[in-house]
């Protein structure tokens, strides 16, 4: 018997069928991968912007690592370094820090240098100080005391490293006291949300990700040891790092030249005071006193300060004053070195 009419369906009917379920289906996939991507999106971000960290820290830890060795090298040699990111982000940090290093050189006075708003006070304790040399790049300039104290008005440039030599009646070096403005550079690499900083300032690398405290990686070259014959020794190399005729331009290559050292210290010395200053809100300061007077803090809470060799706070224990070596009377010989480079 023939089914009924209304029961049979055409091929058309059929086909027709077919067409709307695979496009049925066909946008259930999509939608479905549309809300994937959509979930997906935030860890698609974290993992390129942790793709990018990558890349900055290792660009710019390879970078400084390229500036010490010119650092170290003789004036006027160098070398190119290429990088795309490097050369598209860099940018100077002009003033990033100032040291100010003082020390008794010979003699059993005890001499303070002080600088403020461009006047210079001198205080000797015995009054040996007869009278003092200032030297910068400007020049010389002299002045005598009066009792072994005196408060002179430096009329030279500031803006470069100045050199103070205090002197007694025989022409005797008994005090240095050297003040360094450092500039450094700072490499960005930009994320999803905000931007990745490492700054390259005398010899450390601190690095900041967007929204997180800045994290230094390594610290500036402040050490003390001992010497051969047993004696104490500290040593500081500043480093300051110039960047010239950086505008504009296609070209990736970045060169790097060293301008030379200038030796301030290598002298026996006492009475050693190491004050620094930094720029900016968020500066490596308190990371940097942690990591030069952790084990002052040790030996003065378990009541054994008195035996304590290293870095301490000058004066009040949260180090405002400076840093000083300990113990306090000891004679020790000092290294401070600045070397120069110039990024162009």
């Amino acid at each position: 018997m023939r089914p009924p009419a209304a029961t049979r369906r055409s091929a058309d009917d059929l086909a027709v069928s077919e067409i709307m379920g695979v496009t049925m289906l066909l946008a259930m996939v999509i939608s479905t991968m549309a809300g994937v991507m959509v979930v997906m999106q935030p860890f698609m971000q974290d993992l390129t912007d942790n793709r990018d960290w990558v890349s900055g820290s290792v660009a710019a830890t390879q970078f400084n690592d390229r500036l010490l060795i010119v650092a170290d090298s003789p004036n006027g040699t160098g070398m190119v370094v290429t990088n795309q990111h490097i050369a598209d982000t860099i940018k100077p940090l002009r003033m990033a820090e100032n040291w100010q290093i003082s020390a008794d050189l010979i003699g059993n006075d005890r001499v303070s240098v002080d600088l403020e708003n461009g006047m210079i006070g001198i205080s000797s304790l015995n009054g040996t100080a007869n009278s003092i040399q200032i030297m910068t790049l400007d020049g010389i300039q002299q002045s005598n005391l009066t009792d072994g104290n005196g408060e002179i008005a430096a009329n030279m440039s500031m803006q470069e490293w100045m050199q103070i030599d205090v002197i007694d009646s025989n022409g005797e070096v008994i005090h240095r006291w050297i003040q360094i403005p450092l500039d450094g550079l700072q490499i960005s690499t930009p994320l999803n949300h905000g931007t990745f900083n490492v700054n390259l300032i005398n010899g450390a690398r601190i690095e900041q990700l967007p929204n997180q405290p800045i994290d230094v990686r390594t610290f500036p070259r402040l050490h003390h040891d001992y010497t051969l014959e047993g004696g104490l020794r500290v040593s500081l190399v500043l480093l300051d790092v110039d960047i010239e005729g950086m505008g504009r331009t296609t070209d990736v290559s970045l060169d790097l030249e060293s301008r030379g050292q200038i030796t301030f210290f290598d002298d026996s010395a006492r009475n050693l005071k190491l004050v620094s200053e930094f720029t900016g809100e968020d500066n490596p300061e308190s990371r940097y006193l942690r990591q030069w007077t952790d084990s002052f803090d040790l030996h003065r809470t378990t009541g054994e300060s008195s035996e304590y060799v290293g870095f301490g706070p000058n004066g009040r224990l949260s180090g405002a004053e400076g840093l000083t070596l300990y113990p306090t009377a000891s004679i020790f010989h000092l290294d401070v070195i600045l070397q120069q480079v110039v990024v162009q």
